[in-house]
């Protein structure tokens, strides 16, 4: 339970930054990576495999920023940050669920750009409570 709350009160504060700022800075990150590692080693809940899920959410998340698309190595970084909350098995769910939600909250703002910390930290929660 203390991993949910972890990953709660980390997307709470980056999705504030990128909503507000679209900047998801490296402070909060780079430890909280870190910090998931430890937490789910701690609980017995880290899996090989959860290494595997942030190798494919590190190939799909470089494509678009090679390609210049809006997208930075914050977003990078919280994809890793999701990936390894989420694990292998749920990350299909998470990445079809945080694009959609993505695209909803473009549509809603009216812009071609928006902070995608909020659609990943929605859909990495739900992954988790369904």
């Amino acid at each position: 339970m203390i991993l949910l709350y972890f990953f709660i009160i980390v997307g709470l504060i980056v999705s504030y930054y990128d909503w507000k700022y679209q900047v998801i800075p490296d402070f909060i990150m780079l430890p909280a990576i870190f910090f998931i590692v430890v937490l789910k080693f701690l609980d017995g809940s880290l899996k090989t495999t959860d290494f595997i899920a942030v190798g494919v959410i590190l190939t799909i998340f470089l494509i678009p920023i090679l390609l210049n698309l809006e997208f930075g190595g914050g977003d990078l970084r919280f994809g890793v940050f999701s990936a390894l909350f989420v694990g292998l098995e749920d990350l299909g769910y998470f990445v079809v669920v945080s694009g959609l939600l993505h695209l909803i909250l473009l549509g809603i703002k009216k812009k071609n750009s928006f902070g995608f910390a909020p659609a990943m930290s929605f859909a990495a929660i739900g992954d988790y409570v369904r």
